[in-house]
C-alpha cells in the first residue's frame, strides 16, 4: 500500500480528532466508552488534503448507551460556526437512515448557525455519494413515533438547527443557550431556552452539557425498558397523608407521583409549561410507564386550559407510540371556562386529549384522588363508552364527582337562600353546607355502591393494584409504526 497515502490518512484522522473537541466531548459523555463507530470523520468543506474543516463540522456515528445501540450526532461550532452543508447533512441523513432501519434512537446536539451561506454546490459525482434514504428534516418526521429522537440545544441553535431540534420527540435545553432565526436583511430574533421551556417548546432544562447527557440517557432508559430496582419510594407508606382532609386545601401532586412510582424513577417532561398538568415518565415495579396528572397546587387548581390540554394530548401520543402504559391521577375542577379561556382557544384545544385517549391502544389505569367535575375526568381517562375505556378505574375514599363544581351547583340550587343571606359569611355557609351534602352523596363507599369506579381503594393499595395489571400486559413494540407524534 502506498506509504504516502497511508500517512495522509493517519494525519487527517489525527487532525479531525483534535478539531472537533466540543462535539466529541459531548458524544463521549453520552455513549459508552470506546463504543462509537464514527461516520465521515475525514469529511471536509472541500476535497483538499489540507482542508481544515474537520468532519465538516458534524461529528456523528453509532454507539451504545448503557449497552443499547444509539445513533448520535453533534455539530461543532469551532468549525465554520457549526453550519449545515450539503456534505454534513448527508452524513446526518445516513445516521437517520440507520436509526430508522434498525429502530435505534437518534440523538442530535444542535449547536450551530443554520445553513452555510457559501456552501459549495456538490460537483457531479464520480460515484454515488453516500447518503440516507431521506434528507435530515423529512427523515426526522419519518422517525417520529417509530424510534425516539432527542435534540440537545447547547450553545446557539439558529435557523435550520432550530428546525432539527423541534422535529424531535424530546428537546433538552442547556440553561443560557439560545434559539433564533435570521432574516434576509440581516436581522435576528433570538431568545433563551428558558423562554421556550415556558411555552412548551423545550421539554427539559439542565445546567450543563454533562447534565444534558445524563438526561438523554435517562430518557432513553424508558424506551429500552431495562427496569431498575423495582423498589417503592420510601414515602409510599405515607401516600395517603398527602391529600388533606380539608377538601378545599391544595396539595402537591408531584409528591403523590413520587410516592406511587419506583424509587428515583420519575422523569418529568415540560415542568416549566402549563403547571396545572404534570407529565412524567416513571417506573412501576421496574416497568416503564407514563404518568399524567392534574396539579391542585397550581394557580388553576388543576383545571385544564388550552395549554394543559395540548400537554396531556401530546404526552398520551408519545407513550402510545412507544408502547408505554399510562397512569392518570385525577383531581381537577374541569376545563377552564370564561372569556380568557375562549380567547385562548379552549373550544378547539379541549378536544385534543379526548381524541388522543380515544385512539390509544396502550393500557390506561386511572386513579381519581379527589374531585372531578364536568368534562375534566373524560380528558384524564377517556369516555366510559369509548372504543378504549380505562383498563382499571380506581378511586380513593376522598373522591367527589359531579357535572359541575359542587360550589357552582350550590349557587344554582340555593340561589334564593344565598341571595337572602344577611352576611357574606352566612351566604358562604349555605353554599359550603350544600356542597358537603352533595359530596357525600357520591363519595367514599357510595362511589363504589354505584359502580362509578372499578373499585374504591386505600391509597396504599393503589400501587399494588396497578402493578398486578401491568404484569398481565407485556410490552411488545408493533412491527409497523402506529402514528407519528405531534411536533408541538
Amino acid at each position: 500500500m502506498e506509504e504516502q497515502a497511508v500517512q495522509q490518512i493517519l494525519e487527517a484522522r489525527a487532525a479531525s480528532l483534535g478539531g472537533g473537541r466540543t462535539a466529541r466531548r459531548r458524544l463521549a459523555d453520552l455513549v459508552d466508552e470506546d463504543s462509537l463507530v464514527e461516520y465521515g470523520p475525514l469529511a471536509g468543506r472541500g476535497s483538499s488534503v489540507e482542508d481544515t474543516a474537520y468532519a465538516d463540522g458534524l461529528v456523528g456515528g453509532v454507539g451504545t448507551v448503557d449497552g443499547h445501540p444509539v445513533a448520535v450526532a453533534s455539530y461543532e461550532r469551532s468549525v465554520l460556526e457549526g453550519t449545515q452543508s450539503d456534505r454534513n447533512q448527508r452524513k446526518l441523513s445516513k445516521l437517520i437512515y440507520l436509526a430508522q432501519t434498525n429502530r435505534w434512537p437518534l440523538v442530535v446536539f444542535a449547536d450551530g448557525d443554520g445553513a452555510r451561506p457559501d456552501d459549495h454546490m456538490p460537483v457531479p459525482p464520480i460515484v454515488v455519494y453516500t447518503r440516507g434514504r431521506w434528507d435530515a428534516y423529512d427523515g426526522l418526521a419519518e422517525l417520529s413515533g417509530w424510534a425516539p429522537t432527542v435534540a440537545v440545544v447547547s450553545g446557539r441553535a439558529l435557523d435550520g438547527h432550530a428546525g432539527l431540534a423541534f422535529l424531535c420527540d424530546l428537546v433538552i435545553g442547556v440553561r443560557g443557550s439560545t434559539i433564533g432565526s435570521r432574516f434576509g436583511d440581516g436581522g435576528l430574533v433570538e431568545r433563551g431556552v428558558e423562554d421556550y421551556a415556558a411555552r412548551g417548546e423545550i421539554d427539559v432544562l439542565v445546567d450543563d452539557d454533562e447534565a444534558a447527557s445524563r438526561a438523554v440517557a435517562t430518557y432513553l432508559g424508558y424506551w429500552f425498558d431495562d427496569g431498575g430496582s423495582g423498589e417503592p419510594d420510601p414515602t409510599h407508606d405515607d401516600i395517603g397523608s398527602i391529600v388533606p382532609d380539608n377538601r378545599r386545601r391544595p396539595y402537591d401532586m408531584r409528591k403523590v407521583i413520587t410516592a406511587l412510582a419506583d424509587q428515583s424513577s420519575v422523569f418529568e417532561l415540560g415542568a416549566a409549561f402549563s403547571p396545572s398538568m404534570i407529565t412524567s415518565l416513571a417506573r412501576l415495579g421496574g416497568r416503564s410507564i407514563g404518568i399524567f396528572a392534574n396539579q391542585p397546587f397550581s394557580p388553576l387548581a388543576g383545571a385544564i386550559d388550552s395549554d394543559a390540554a395540548d400537554k396531556a394530548s401530546r404526552f398520551v401520543e408519545l407513550c402510545d407510540a412507544y408502547e408505554l402504559p399510562l397512569v392518570s391521577l385525577v383531581d381537577n375542577p374541569g376545563y377552564m371556562v370564561g372569556p380568557d379561556a375562549e380567547r385562548g382557544g379552549i373550544a378547539r384545544h379541549h378536544a385534543r386529549p379526548l381524541a388522543s385517549l380515544h385512539h390509544r391502544t396502550v393500557p390506561l389505569y386511572s386513579v381519581q384522588l379527589r374531585k372531578a367535575y364536568g368534562l375534566g375526568p373524560y380528558a384524564m381517562s377517556g369516555y366510559g363508552s369509548s372504543r378504549k375505556v380505562p383498563e382499571l378505574r380506581l378511586a380513593w375514599p376522598s373522591v367527589e364527582s359531579g357535572g359541575m363544581s359542587l360550589e357552582g351547583a350550590a349557587y344554582l340550587v340555593k340561589r334564593k337562600e344565598i341571595q337572602a343571606a344577611a352576611t357574606k359569611q352566612e351566604a358562604r355557609s349555605i353554599r359550603d353546607t350544600y356542597a358537603e351534602q352533595m359530596r357525600d352523596v357520591a363519595a367514599g363507599v357510595r362511589a363504589g355502591r354505584t359502580y362509578s369506579f372499578d373499585d374504591v381503594v386505600l391509597p396504599t393499595e393503589t400501587r399494588g393494584r396497578i402493578l398486578s395489571m401491568l404484569e398481565r400486559v407485556p410490552r411488545t413494540l408493533p412491527a409497523a409504526k402506529k402514528h407519528p407524534i405531534d411536533p408541538r
